[in-house]
């Protein structure tokens, strides 16, 4: 069953980068370089800031949800309430970043005004959360591809029918935000028949183990996206624009790394833990594949797709596919990690990657989008190291390779589910050779 849930968030995580994907050649031949540029420049702080928001409440609501000590409408209710002060903070943090990386002052005043939907981001990550911890891959799923859809049709439709600038290209992509968020709230209000409360809420719990997660969170933001973030300043908008193509495309195998985390993190009953440690070994080599297929075809498909003047940005595209190998390793390696209580251990390796990523970004900046690639090839690799040291020894995890490669028993079980899956394709009416009676 955790494989079919592996394959099922897979799948709906895809439909996020392919939204990227359909969107990105649309707004690259609309904006140009430096105004596929800008648009990162307005829209990723205030993503980034959805993670990072949490403060480590999102892996929180999930860790006691998994074990029961907390119900879902009361993990509803904590995300609402939460989202008030954090989102404010947010808004507050924000403001001063754009005074510091924004150039001129309308580039100001216009992030500015697109750092109001931060709380929206906050909200619907702490929802994800939540859901994950009660192995709703369906809820997950839906709260992915409900905005991600939404921003696809506002976008491409807006840019075929208009000629939007970056900034209303960035207030139509946040917004669609509201979409998860709705999609969220509605699965966790209805909890299934049975539910008990859990009594008073765990407030000291879940801010003790927010703490924990919380230097984690924050290098994991970093190893992910201070790169594009502060990449304005260091890189230019035109190096910029040729990094944030080179990350829609070399993001796409992203998706299993972060399903297989859903899987893995959430706890659903009748759950086999050998079951889950098979999502783990399968999901880094399918990564591994994907990502050595997209870097043969990044030549000739990055100039057509985005229009000839993103020819540059194919070598940070190969750059990063390498990368995402190493992405996807850190991120089943840190969801084992943390579904065994051990934040503090994913942390610790998140951080050391973070701190590795940026000293490297400063260095290699002079190189613009390919330096900015090796910068983040570099912190993936230091932080999959602590990571591999810390999961081997938990409860059920014998050795590093248990939750890296596949086993022979794997491929059987892969194999003999697609038998059983044709087998139940044939229709009824068909003649089996048995004849009619």
């Amino acid at each position: 069953m955790s494989t079919r849930r592996l394959v099922s968030a897979t799948t709906a995580n895809l439909v996020v980068p392919l939204s990227g994907l359909l969107v990105g050649p649309v707004l690259s031949r609309e904006l140009g370089p430096e105004g596929r540029g800008l648009y990162a420049a307005l829209t990723l702080p205030v993503v980034v800031y959805g993670w990072l928001g949490t403060y480590g409440l999102q892996d929180a609501l999930t860790f006691h949800l998994r074990h029961r000590r907390i119900s879902r409408r009361d993990a509803a209710r904590v995300a609402l309430l939460a989202t008030v002060p954090l989102g404010l903070l947010g808004v507050l943090l924000l403001a001063v970043l754009g005074l510091v990386l924004a150039g001129e002052t309308g580039e100001r005043h216009q992030f500015l005004v697109l750092t109001l939907l931060a709380p929206l981001h906050i909200l619907a990550n702490l929802l994800v959360g939540a859901l994950t911890g009660v192995a709703d891959v369906g809820g997950v799923n839906l709260a992915k591809v409900v905005p991600a859809v939404i921003r696809t049709v506002l976008l491409v439709g807006v840019c075929l029918a208009f000629d939007p600038s970056a900034f209303v290209a960035g207030l139509l992509f946040l917004a669609s935000m509201a979409g998860g968020a709705a999609v969220g709230l509605r699965r966790l209000r209805r909890a299934p028949v049975g539910e008990v409360a859990s009594g008073p809420l765990p407030l000291r719990s879940l801010t003790r183990y927010a703490a924990v997660c919380l230097p984690g969170v924050l290098a994991a933001v970093a190893t992910a996206r201070l790169d594009q973030m502060i990449g304005l300043p260091l890189l230019g908008a035109r190096e910029l624009g040729f990094y944030a193509v080179a990350v829609s495309v070399a993001e796409l195998p992203m998706v299993v790394a972060t399903a297989a985390r859903t899987v893995l993190m959430g706890r659903a009953d009748g759950d086999d833990p050998a079951a889950a440690l098979r999502v783990a070994r399968l999901a880094l080599p399918l990564t591994l594949v994907a990502c050595v297929v997209l870097a043969t075809v990044a030549g000739p498909l990055v100039p057509v797709v985005f229009g000839a003047a993103f020819a540059p940005a194919v070598p940070p595209t190969v750059v990063l596919c390498a990368a995402t190998v190493l992405y996807t390793g850190g991120q089943i390696l840190g969801a084992v990690l943390l579904a065994h209580g051990r934040a503090g251990r994913s942390s610790a390796a998140l951080v050391a990657g973070a701190l590795t990523g940026v000293v490297a970004l400063v260095a290699l900046a002079p190189l613009g989008a390919v330096g900015a690639a090796v910068a983040s090839l570099l912190g993936y690799a230091v932080a999959v190291l602590p990571a591999a040291r810390s999961v081997v020894g938990l409860p059920g995890v014998p050795s590093l390779r248990a939750v890296t490669v596949p086993y022979a028993d794997d491929l059987h079980f892969l194999r003999d589910r697609f038998h059983a899956r044709r087998r139940s394709d044939v229709p009824a009416s068909v003649d089996t050779g048995s004849g009619a009676r």
